[in-house]
């Protein structure tokens, strides 16, 4: 079974509770209770259930479909996290007693638009440079030589965290978002990763082409 985290039990439980609402959980509590088990989402018993369900009706197949398409969606979704968050072979060892940082992943999200740069802080202390905002991350595609940095929202400012608030913490991951103007960097290239004086080349850019760009191409 995939276990899923918080976020996407919350989104599961969102979805099921509509679905069951719509179509009358009663009805077929069985098939109900499987899908939500797969989700990692409780649902009541048939027993408890049938006290306050509607007549019975029975699932028709579009509603069918929906679980399974979101049934295989979270699954998808688990799996991608749980690629992003394996170190990439590519990384030396000696770069995490250095920086204090073990690499993960450079990987390419939101259709493109976005590459998603993750790394698991060790030491807080040495991996305080990562977290200066003084030095400007970039990732450097190695195909080409083209460098792109992290751009800045005008609410929310840059897509990277800063040590403003000295609340790093061993143990946990963070992310730095780069952009990709024309789907410039592409799954299955290679990439450099700089910040200051922190380098880290040769990282496999991991995920999905989109299908739009795909069919351009």
């Amino acid at each position: 079974m995939v276990k899923l985290n918080r976020c996407n039990k919350v989104a599961a439980r969102s979805v099921l509770v509509t679905l069951f609402a719509v179509t009358g959980w009663a009805s077929n509590p069985g098939a109900f209770a499987t899908e939500a088990q797969t989700a990692g989402v409780s649902v009541p018993g048939p027993a408890s259930a049938a006290k306050s369900a509607s007549p019975a009706k029975p699932l028709d197949s579009h509603t069918r479909q929906m679980l399974e398409r979101i049934h295989t969606a979270m699954i998808e979704a688990e799996q991608r996290r749980v690629e992003a968050g394996r170190p990439d072979p590519a990384v030396p060892p000696e770069l995490a007693e250095q920086w204090g940082v073990r690499v993960l992943s450079v990987t390419y999200t939101a259709d493109g638009f976005w590459l998603d740069f993750r790394f698991r802080v060790i030491d807080p202390d040495k991996a305080a440079p990562l977290f200066d905002s003084r030095f400007k991350p970039y990732i450097e595609s190695e195909q080409s030589g083209a460098k792109f940095a992290v751009p800045s929202a005008a609410k929310v400012g840059s897509l990277r965290t800063t040590n403003r608030g000295h609340n790093i913490k061993a143990g946990k991951i963070y992310t730095i978002m780069f952009a990709n103007p024309g789907f410039h960097l592409k799954p299955g290239q290679k990439a450099t990763v700089g910040i200051g004086d922190f380098k880290v080349e040769h990282l496999t850019v991991r995920g999905q082409l989109s299908q739009k760009i795909g069919q351009a191409e």
